[in-house]
């Protein structure tokens, strides 16, 4: 992950929400914010590659959707709130969406969080 953001202030590694990064992903985030609706998400189950045709995706973000790249997207754009609309109507959990943003697998994921609670909790 580059983490190219403008904010020399941001943490490294992260993609700050900005305007510029807002217009970049406006395709991407109309996309998801239309997924509160129940038809959509629907449609969007049935045919992905139609719907995000029908949204106006570009094919660099249909690529970005179809392998699941949440990384990819916040870097194209995407919020990360809203990206968590479109994980839900595709299936895919908020650890699942943190573990492959991390680059590990959910278990991974568990076992590191599960250590660092057990760290913490011999410092009380």
């Amino acid at each position: 992950m580059s983490g190219d953001n403008s904010d020399a202030l941001a943490p490294p590694n992260t993609y700050v929400f900005d305007g510029g990064r807002a217009r970049r992903g406006y395709r991407l985030n109309r996309m998801a914010m239309t997924l509160v609706e129940p038809e959509n998400r629907a449609a969007l189950r049935a045919d992905e590659t139609a719907y995000m045709e029908k949204m106006g995706l570009s094919e660099a973000e249909r690529a970005l959707v179809r392998a699941r790249d949440w990384t990819g997207m916040l870097e194209a754009g995407g919020n990360v709130y809203v990206m968590y609309k479109l994980a839900g109507a595709l299936g895919v959990s908020l650890p699942e969406m943190g573990a492959q943003m991390r680059g590990e697998t959910v278990e991974e994921m568990r076992t590191r969080m599960a250590g660092r609670a057990h760290t913490a909790q011999g410092r009380s």
